[in-house]
């Protein structure tokens, strides 16, 4: 499997959310569908204070959050 690693950034006006995660993926072959898969490593919430909130990421909001991790690793696979 191919690998990136990479941080994902929401970046508003009150606050800074950072996700860093890892990407792995297969493009597959004839014989082989492709199949990829995402881990997140931490998350940071900040706005003067940092804070690690990755336990709360997973808890509730990684259902909110995860198509648009998803397409951003994706993208940035190969860089």
């Amino acid at each position: 499997m191919k690998h990136s690693e990479g941080t994902y950034v929401i970046k508003e006006s009150s606050y800074t959310l950072e996700i860093s995660y890892q990407y792995y993926w297969d493009d597959g072959d004839s014989d082989n569908a492709p199949e990829s898969s995402l881990d997140i490593d931490q998350v940071y919430l900040s706005n003067n204070l940092t804070i690690d909130i990755t336990d709360f990421y997973h808890d509730f909001l990684d259902l909110t959050i995860s198509q648009l991790l998803w397409e951003y690793a994706e993208e940035n696979k190969n860089s």
